[in-house]
């Protein structure tokens, strides 16, 4: 019976929902990171030492995710209230592209800024573990990792349009010094997605559970993740890898130009959004293998794979420097190639490591815990890695007389950390499912 369920019309037509939607939110997703957060940044005049901090707010919004677990009464029904907050989360993304031109100082703009993105992404998160759940309702457990891979590549394909076209434009209007007309079109953009993303996620199915879930206390909720020995190991496992992944929200700043820093590597965003499409078509194109890697061998061999290959695209970073030219152009695209394989694995692994060790209805509990800790970890990690990078910049980027760039020096932290949970910490984790 449960196998005709999912092969319904109903199920199969909200899949593909799910399909459609994961790609609009990745293109609003990309209005407000990496490049475009950048660009928006600089237009306040931040200190490049703050990138990263306010690239890691995510991370620190993800406590509201543990928030969800105590207050969401009920698993079921759940549609209308995530869809609801998931629209307001979204349109006040659009408004961080009208605070750099408020005539008010940099100082209150940026305190502005980082309490709207504050905001959307507490609203974001809030929603993460029921919404995932829902959405997961919709797929046999057989088949998480394929459906995954399928979903990601629809979202990477039309994302590289969209990163590409987002590059042009920014060198457009920052090469004609008109950065405002350029942050009214992705504002723009962003309240037509928005609309869009709300009519595609109110089509998606909502399953009926035989029974409602009796809602757990908090001492269950605690007994049930922290008694559970698999479940500890994959709670310190992730966030050691939101240590080791932090200072990658510092590095969109360390590569693209900026005329108010000459120490960077110097590229155009042009060149950054086609990065962004070398990157985006190598991971759609070993995002459904992998997918079939996990499904027939296990999420942890899956972990091992593509964390050894991101140690690898780590220590290329700490030999990239303004000074290399050529070379540091040919080490940054090995880096992305490196960085697109892994994520295409570790995106899903931790989550669904965790949907093998817990019943269906305590799905959401494991998220918004697991999800929360590594999130308080990461923004702790940007303001450590944060002051590194101030203390090396007031040096003259030197340490002992030689010349070391603060992202260097990251991202050897990184590659060590992460050779570290292969070597050392993955061994820790069960291979065998519940």
């Amino acid at each position: 019976m449960e196998g005709n369920q999912f092969e319904s019309k109903s199920y199969k037509k909200g899949r593909l929902f799910i399909i459609a939607e994961a790609a609009v939110e990745y293109f609003i997703s990309l209005c407000i990171t990496s490049t475009l957060l950048t660009a928006l940044l600089n237009e306040m005049n931040v200190d490049p030492a703050l990138h990263g901090i306010v690239g890691s707010i995510t991370s620190l919004a993800c406590i509201s995710q543990l928030f969800s677990v105590f207050w969401v009464k009920k698993s079921y029904p759940a549609k209308r209230w995530i869809c609801i907050l998931n629209l307001i989360n979204q349109l006040m993304f659009l408004v961080l592209y009208c605070i750099p031109f408020v005539n008010i100082s940099s100082g209150a703009k940026l305190a502005i800024f980082i309490g709207v993105l504050l905001s959307a992404y507490l609203f974001q998160h809030y929603l993460t573990p029921s919404r995932t759940q829902w959405h997961m309702s919709l797929v046999e457990d057989s088949r998480r990792g394929v459906f995954t891979a399928k979903k990601e590549i629809i979202s990477l394909v039309g994302g590289m349009i969209f990163s590409q076209t987002a590059g042009i434009l920014i060198d457009y209007f920052k090469a004609k010094g008109d950065m405002r007309n350029c942050f009214i079109i992705f504002a723009s953009t962003i309240a037509v997605l928005a609309l869009i993303h709300f009519y595609l996620m109110l089509s998606i199915k909502e399953p009926k559970p035989e029974l409602q879930p009796k809602k757990k206390s908090f001492s269950e909720i605690m007994t049930l993740i922290f008694g559970n020995k698999k479940l500890r190991s994959v709670l310190v496992f992730d966030a050691l890898m939101a240590v080791s992944s932090v200072s990658i929200t510092f590095l969109s700043v360390y590569a693209m130009v900026n005329e108010k820093n000459p120490n960077t590597l110097g590229f155009s965003a042009t060149f950054m959004a086609t990065i962004g499409i070398i990157h985006a078509l190598f991971r759609a194109a070993v995002s459904i293998p992998l997918g079939k890697y996990a499904d027939k061998r296990s999420w942890v061999s899956l972990l091992r794979l593509c964390l050894s290959v991101m140690t690898v695209g780590h220590f290329c970073l700490v030999f990239c420097t303004p000074e290399l030219g050529v070379g540091t152009t040919v080490l940054y695209i090995v880096f992305y190639l490196c960085y697109a394989f892994s994520i295409a694995g570790t995106n899903s692994s931790l989550t669904n490591l965790c949907f093998d060790y817990v019943e269906h209805e305590d799905r959401r509990y494991i998220l918004g815990v697991k999800n929360s800790i590594s999130g308080i970890i990461a923004f702790i990690t940007s303001l450590a890695w944060g002051a590194i990078v101030s203390y090396i910049q007031g040096q003259n980027n030197t340490i002992f007389g030689i010349t070391v760039y603060p992202q260097q020096l990251l991202s050897l932290i990184s590659a060590v950390i992460t050779l570290t949970l292969v070597v050392f910490v993955l061994p820790t984790l069960k291979k065998d499912k519940k």
